[in-house]
């Protein structure tokens, strides 16, 4: 387990994770992404957690780093062999506490350590500001359509030092 500061350690996801994880996930979206996105779109955001498949998958098969205070998972992050951030969510009562940061070095250090040269991911509109900020230009916004409902997103990259 990774020290990072007296509220929270990180490290890596364990199965038995999952529905805390999902938890989250779907707290975070009704919650945080809720004032950037629709109740339509919200609604078909959260409802990915229900998919335990796929986040079975990802805790088996790319770098799973969760944010741990006490018993309970506060965010968690992942990223691919590929160096594509797939995930990065944090609780929503420990937003703007250094949770994200932590994560977000984390994964870019697994990616330099793999020598990876660039970190590239498709952020919401609730990430980019945050994904901005520790050095990731947006490429190009895009649109992706889940179930039938249409979200923007923006294809983002990091240049890894």
């Amino acid at each position: 387990m990774t020290q990072t500061s007296n509220s929270f350690n990180l490290r890596e996801a364990k199965l038995d994770d999952m529905e805390q994880i999902t938890t989250l996930f779907k707290e975070t979206i009704l919650h945080i992404n809720s004032k950037d996105y629709s109740e339509k779109q919200v609604q078909t955001w959260a409802s990915r957690a229900e998919n335990t498949n796929k986040w079975r998958d990802r805790i088996r098969h790319q770098f799973f780093v969760v944010a741990v205070s006490g018993d309970q998972i506060i965010g968690f992050g992942s990223i691919n062999q590929d160096a594509y951030l797939d995930t990065i969510f944090v609780h929503k009562d420990h937003q703007h506490e250094g949770v994200g940061t932590a994560l977000l070095q984390k994964m870019l250090k697994y990616a330099q350590n793999k020598g990876k040269t660039e970190v590239y991911t498709e952020a919401s509109l609730t990430a980019r500001s945050f994904l901005e900020k520790h050095g990731f230009r947006t490429q190009k916004p895009q649109q992706k359509f889940r179930d039938g409902v249409v979200f923007v997103n923006f294809a983002m990259v990091k240049a890894l030092e």
